[in-house]
């Protein structure tokens, strides 16, 4: 090679080089915003409304890339077809293959729930509806409204055949599926006339039979929705459960040879008087039992006997039912028993240093000492002092149960003040193991400022005839709930509610046991009527708060 050539060669590496360098240089840096972008669906073909369909094939065309895996979840056919549609990815683009057995004059909808997302696993933010018809117009009823659930949300519409179907309906799988906005909005369409049921579910259960007492559900207060194919029905809405069935009993645990604890899947704070529970030995023999309330857990639930139980003892209920509601689960729990000493030293729990007691203007409140361990109270000494700025303070004492004492001072806290509670281990006797460490155990505690109070009142154009119920629930945690009938006039009266913010809402206390009604799907019983109040309601201190007149009207 001569010495030129090689200078060209070394001048071209030279060159492709730089190209390469300067090429990366310019490249965007990693990173930057993460797509939010939901996938849209830009055209169809045929085109959405198309009448005299014969089937065959339908081509959805989207503006990015969707998420293969999850097409064929996302996809459905509705009214649901016996033989499944074929449904064909190709990017951008996906293809769903009717069958060619579809009934004349019916219009067919391609539903497109929010399982569908983008490669970025950005979903759809509702769900979309296109849809064909085999005769010469597309039918234009409509069911819309507004599911109230603390999680994702689907709507479940059947439409009613005969005189079985119309009561054991859910036994089937629903010939509509719907997944509500994550606000909750939904809405079918293109619906022919006839008459339909429509139940609200959690998106994970959607599209199957109901199963009563092992799925939440709700119904709405319109037993039987009745379409015309061109027009529609508004505001079905709908409220689910938080929970299905009633509180359980999730587990059970022993401390000693003669107590324990019961923990429950919510608080049973509300009807712990009314919760029917038996102990039984392993002779089929029943145990005399006294139950009490975790005083700082208002799932669990403690049990107490007056001597050691067998190894073994079961732990029953027949459940709680009420106004064709369960409040208590059937249930049982088999539990061993320990027989081991305790060796541990009693402590005391609540309060501590970091405590803070909050108190009202208007009442005293409670100074709730807790345990770590069942005690008694020696007789005729006081197992308490209570100080402020070295100042003894006069109170009497509620031994309210075997792990908790009241404390109520003759005169209300001071707000924002330190106090300082002394504790005699004397006075105090543990029922196992250790007393106090210390003979005197001192535990110095604040108080809150005073919780301001308010009133609220409610102009309403309410029917007189109608039993109407308010019901305001603070959205701030411990979540109080406070009702009160609306009057005759359509007026509603709320005293002494706590300051902070609150949701409210309204129903037709069809049952007059001041609860909302979900209804029930076995032997169908609607839900009663309720209406959400859209915004928030602010209490304040020492004021009157007055909202001006509500639509209630709309009662069926």
């Amino acid at each position: 090679m001569s010495h030129r050539k090689k200078h060209i060669s070394l001048f071209c590496r030279q060159f492709t080089l730089m190209v390469f360098v300067s090429c990366a240089a310019v490249m965007s840096p990693p990173g930057g915003p993460k797509d939010q972008t939901p996938p849209e669906l830009i055209e169809t073909f045929p085109p959405n409304g198309t009448t005299y369909f014969k089937g065959g094939r339908v081509e959805l065309l989207f503006s990015e890339y969707i998420e293969e895996n999850t097409v064929e979840k996302a996809i459905n056919i509705l009214p649901i077809l016996k033989e499944k549609p074929n449904i064909i990815y190709k990017g951008k683009k996906i293809v769903v293959q009717f069958p060619d057995s579809l009934l004349m004059n019916q219009t067919y909808i391609i539903s497109i729930n929010r399982d569908l997302s983008d490669e970025q696993k950005v979903k759809l933010s509702k769900g979309m509806q296109i849809a064909f018809s085999t005769g010469s117009q597309i039918d234009q009823g409509f069911i819309s409204g507004t599911v109230i659930h603390g999680k994702d949300a689907s709507l479940n519409l059947w439409k009613i055949q005969n005189e079985l179907d119309l009561e054991k309906f859910y036994e089937r799988n629903p010939d509509y599926v719907m997944d509500a906005s994550v606000d909750g909005e939904y809405e079918f369409k293109y619906l022919s006339s006839g008459e339909y049921k429509i139940v609200a579910v959690d998106r994970t259960v959607s599209g199957m039979p109901v199963l009563p007492g092992r799925m939440a559900y709700g119904l709405n207060w319109v037993p039987l929705i009745e379409i015309n194919d061109q027009e529609g029905v508004e505001g079905i809405n709908i409220r689910i459960p938080e929970r299905f069935g009633g509180v359980k009993m999730l587990n059970a645990e022993s401390f000693q040879e003669s107590w324990g604890r019961i923990s429950f899947s919510e608080s049973i704070m509300d009807i712990i008087d009314h919760v029917p529970l038996e102990v039984i030995g392993e002779d089929s023999s029943m145990v005399n039992v006294d139950f009490f309330q975790d005083p700082l857990d208002n799932t669990k639930l403690y049990f107490l006997t007056d001597g050691p139980m067998d190894e073994y003892v079961s732990i029953q209920t027949p459940g709680l039912k009420k106004n064709n509601s369960t409040l208590v689960d059937s249930g049982l729990i088999r539990i061993k028993m320990e027989a081991n000493i305790d060796t541990l030293e009693l402590t005391v729990v609540q309060p501590d240093s970091k405590y803070k007691l909050n108190i009202e203007s208007e009442r005293i409140k409670p100074l709730v000492i807790v345990f770590s361990n069942l005690v008694e109270l020696v007789q005729e000494q006081n197992p308490f002092t209570l100080l402020k700025d070295s100042i003894s303070i006069p109170f009497f004492i509620d031994m309210e149960t075997p792990l908790s004492i009241k404390l109520i001072p003759e005169e209300n806290w001071e707000p924002k003040t330190a106090y300082d509670l002394k504790v005699s281990r004397d006075a105090i006797t543990p029922i196992f193991g250790k007393a106090l460490k210390d003979s005197i155990m001192s535990i110095n505690f604040k108080t809150s400022a005073y919780q301001g109070f308010g009133s609220l009142i409610i102009n309403s154009n309410a029917d007189s005839n109608k039993s109407i119920v308010a019901e305001l629930i603070k959205m701030e945690k411990p979540s109080p709930v406070f009702r009160s009938v609306v009057n005759s006039n359509g007026i509603t009266n709320m005293n002494n509610i706590p300051e902070g913010n609150y949701s409210l809402m309204f129903f037709q206390d069809s049952d007059n046991n001041m609860q909302y009604s979900h209804g029930m799907i076995d032997s169908y019983h609607p839900s009663e009527w309720f209406f959400d109040y859209q915004d928030t309601v602010t209490i304040r201190s020492n004021w009157d708060m007055e909202l001006e007149e509500i639509n209630l009207k709309q009662i069926k």
